[in-house]
């Protein structure tokens, strides 16, 4: 029987989410994405789940990623050491052919008499990231990520209801100002506003620390929410054309470790097959067997420990993921840097320093490089025509 390999779409986000439009940002082959902005995209580097799920939503790019985001940061206001360096040189060092920008949350403590500067400083840094060109060859493709909400939590621990619902207010409309300047200079905008209190409200136990800043399961909601907003389907799924033919080569997914446990199965979805009915096998097991109309549909595949090597080998992708942030995080934000690039760096730190700087990086090189070989799943799985 002849089969088809086909390029799948797959990816590892919230169920029911449909791929953006095209005012989605592009993402290229080879393409390195970097995180500026404040202590909510700092966290990203925490958890892994961001990351990890980006590499495994599109494990035919290549991507890899760096997070340079710095705690406190606002559009105007990115204070550092001593010679450490704006923004620009590190997003430069680091190739950035993507910038996700996120700004707005330490903003919004200004009201709304403070939306006019938010705006223009949100508008000036942008266009000055739009028009550099940090990978050698192009001006980077840039997104704003919107801020999030504020959490109410339980026992009366943080602000109280009505002041929780005055700073999401507050939040909103600086996300709404966002969006605006995103419009104004004809980029993406990353919605995950309303994503992150859908989690807040579906929740019972508490997503952030104390109100503001999410814990490991809150990142976990807002990675979902920010890949979705990124054009990738939901987690563990598949979807695929088998262009009028009669079979093809599936590869599934790695799926995405939840904080809460595995998830419940993996969904698979194949369009234009020829009419007959079709088993998806694995060696000599059939894992489902369905018409061509009910593949077209999609159908759960639920065998537990198929699912649960599945989830075993996203974990290992995410914990990969975790050793190079840190490495990385070690290399950009180095505890002794007064002798690297500081008042100490002569006579002292050029003589160690910059070939431990150069070591560095090659570890994060090759971390980068096991990551996206995980992402790739070893399983090839055949969808054929057979008889009933």
């Amino acid at each position: 029987m002849k089969k088809k390999l086909l390029a799948l779409l797959l990816a590892l986000l919230a169920a029911g989410a449909s791929a953006a439009d095209a005012s989605t940002l592009e993402l290229r082959p080879g393409d390195r994405v970097c995180l500026a902005g404040n202590t909510f995209a700092e966290r990203f580097q925490l958890f892994g789940y961001f990351e990890s799920g980006l590499l495994a939503a599109f494990p035919e790019l290549d991507l890899s990623v760096r997070n340079l985001a710095w705690s406190a940061d606002e559009a105007a206001l990115r204070p550092r050491p001593l010679d450490f360096g704006a923004v620009d040189r590190h997003l430069e060092a680091q190739g950035a052919d993507v910038v996700l920008l996120f700004y707005g949350a330490n903003e919004s403590f200004a009201g709304n008499q403070g939306l006019p500067a938010f705006r223009n400083d949100l508008g000036r840094l942008l266009r000055h990231v739009s028009k550099q060109i940090y990978n050698g060859a192009e001006p980077p493709r840039v997104a704003l990520v919107a801020p999030i909400p504020q959490e109410a939590l339980p026992d009366g621990r943080g602000l109280d209801a009505a002041s929780v619902e005055r700073r999401n207010a507050e939040l909103r409309l600086y996300a709404e100002a966002a969006e605006a300047v995103a419009a104004e200079n004809s980029v993406p905008f990353l919605d995950i506003f309303e994503g992150v209190a859908a989690a807040f409200a579906g929740e019972s136990a508490p997503l952030t620390i104390n109100g503001v800043h999410l814990n490991e399961a809150g990142y976990w909601y807002a990675s979902r929410a920010l890949l979705k907003a990124l054009g990738a389907p939901s987690p563990g799924t598949v979807v695929a054309s088998a262009g009028g033919g009669a079979g093809l080569e599936v590869r599934p997914p790695v799926l995405p470790p939840g904080p809460g446990g595995n998830p419940a199965g993996l969904r698979i979805s194949v369009r234009d097959l020829a009419p007959g009915y079709y088993a998806l096998r694995r060696g000599d097991v059939t894992l489902a067997s369905a018409s061509d109309g009910d593949w077209a549909r999609g159908l759960d595949l639920q065998a537990s420990s198929l699912i649960t090597s599945l989830v075993e080998a996203g974990d290992g992708l995410r914990q990969v993921v975790l050793r190079k942030g840190r490495l990385f995080f070690d290399r950009y934000r180095a505890v002794n840097g007064y002798y690297i690039y500081g008042g100490r760096k002569e006579p002292f730190g050029v003589h160690s320093f910059p070939p431990e700087m150069v070591r560095f990086d090659e570890l994060v090189g090759d971390l980068d490089d096991e990551a996206r070989d995980l992402a790739r799943s070893d399983e090839a799985w055949r969808l054929e025509r057979v008889d009933r």
